[in-house]
């Protein structure tokens, strides 16, 4: 197995891992642009371009983008995020030099048809009424609004008039000074030579550079407590998600050891919230908690359904969960979980040339650059139980933000008189 790693002169980056024991390669070609990059006024552009390149280059519509790489059974996509948007493929070693040039041709000659993409601007309204109908969507969307700051908190597909606003002239502007080569990374990931990356190599050097590099954002978390509420005619249970700041990945000790506590908490059908509150309890079906990083600054998600007559019971157990936390710190087993588990997820992660490639590019859009699988896996081995708890003491005590979708009906709840989540 062989590991590559280039700075272009240009500012762009190429980074690889060859597996010759498999038959695939996924590749990736990443923009270090996303919705956090936006001005209000075209909130949702990163994203508009992302399905807009879709429809059709200067060389090839859009049957010719994805037939050729579908008709081998293959795999084309991509994804808008709040620091990058990411287009990428996964293919036979035999196809690998097409999938290059069709992801190429893809990010650097979008025709920008005017009538596609008003056909696109139809498409994505859909998608954003769609997020609306989903309480889980929309409870994520309404509280990172108000949480993060505004670059941060502006939802990825942006809003209803703001899509509909999009003029060709604006995103071929944003994509004239986004999608340049200080901006670009080329991930490879499976069963590819040399030439590859010579070819990969010429194409990025062709992209012009804007000579500007500024470092990524994190997002600025509210100082205060919120207290965030909607009610909804359609809904029969409760959606509650608790928020509050954790550590960003700058805080190497600080970040690995939070993120053992967020696998051992809530990741897993043997983690605390699941074995506890679920199998334990029988009061909810989803309950898990998430744990977002970037540079700086960081955010722990914990989400739960329950139904109205449960909520006070649901929230009483939370709290003792995480005060036992607190007080006693997390069991041995509790600690071996989280730490084997996670070290676990990171070796099955070598086996999917996708999943290996999907690490790289998180890495070097948010880090610079990417740690090795060795690192990686020695960062975990080094962490002791009270690395753990010392972060468990440290993040998860204080006053958190609470954000409710309730059922239209007045519910009889303590906590919704209460107003705050402390522990």
């Amino acid at each position: 197995m062989n590991n590559h790693y280039l700075e272009l002169p240009n500012g762009a980056v190429i980074i690889g891992e060859r597996k010759e024991e498999t038959r695939t390669v996924s590749m990736a070609f990443a923009m270090k642009v996303g919705s956090a990059d936006e001005e209000d006024s075209i909130s949702g552009v990163s994203h508009f371009i992302e399905h807009a390149l879709f429809k059709g280059t200067h060389r090839r519509n859009a049957f010719e983008i994805k037939e050729p790489i579908e008709r081998i059974g293959g795999s084309l996509n991509a994804y808008t995020g709040r620091v990058s948007t990411v287009y990428y493929a996964k293919v036979p070693d035999t196809c690998a030099s097409e999938a290059l040039e069709i992801l190429f041709d893809l990010i650097t000659s979008p025709r920008f048809d005017e009538a596609a993409l008003d056909l696109e601007r139809g498409v994505i309204l859909e998608e954003i009424a769609s997020a609306e109908d989903d309480p889980y969507d929309r409870i994520y969307d309404m509280t990172i609004e108000k949480v993060w700051d505004r670059d941060f908190g502006r939802p990825i597909l942006g809003y209803q008039e703001t899509i509909e606003g999009l003029e060709r002239s604006k995103v071929s502007n944003f994509y004239g000074q986004n999608y340049v080569a200080n901006n670009a990374i080329f991930a490879v990931s499976g069963n590819y030579g040399d030439e590859l990356l010579r070819n990969a190599e010429d194409k990025l050097l062709s992209m012009k550079s804007n000579g500007h590099t500024s470092p990524v954002k994190s997002p600025v978390i509210a100082d205060e407590p919120l207290w965030i509420v909607e009610r909804r005619k359609d809904l029969q249970q409760v959606h509650i998600l608790l928020t509050r700041d954790a550590p960003g990945r700058k805080n190497r000790a600080d970040f690995d050891a939070f993120k053992i506590f967020n696998t051992l908490f809530g990741s897993g059908m043997s983690s605390i919230l699941f074995h506890n509150i679920r199998e334990e309890l029988g009061m909810v079906y989803n309950i898990s908690s998430e744990f977002v990083s970037y540079s700086d600054s960081g955010a722990i998600m914990i989400n739960a359904t329950t139904s109205p007559k449960n909520l006070d019971n649901l929230v009483s157990s939370l709290k003792k969960e995480m005060d036992r936390l607190i007080v006693h710190g997390a069991t041995e087993a509790q600690f071996n979980y989280g730490k084997e588990r996670a070290r676990g997820k990171l070796l099955m992660s070598t086996e999917g040339t996708l999943l290996t490639l999907s690490r790289f590019l998180d890495d070097v859009v948010i880090c610079g650059k990417p740690d090795s699988l060795e690192d990686l896996i020695a960062r975990i081995d080094r962490l002791t139980i009270d690395d753990v708890n010392a972060s468990i003491k440290k993040h998860i005590s204080g006053r958190w933000n609470v954000s409710l979708l309730l059922p239209e009906k007045k519910l009889q709840s303590t906590f919704l008189s209460e107003e705050s989540f402390e522990i």
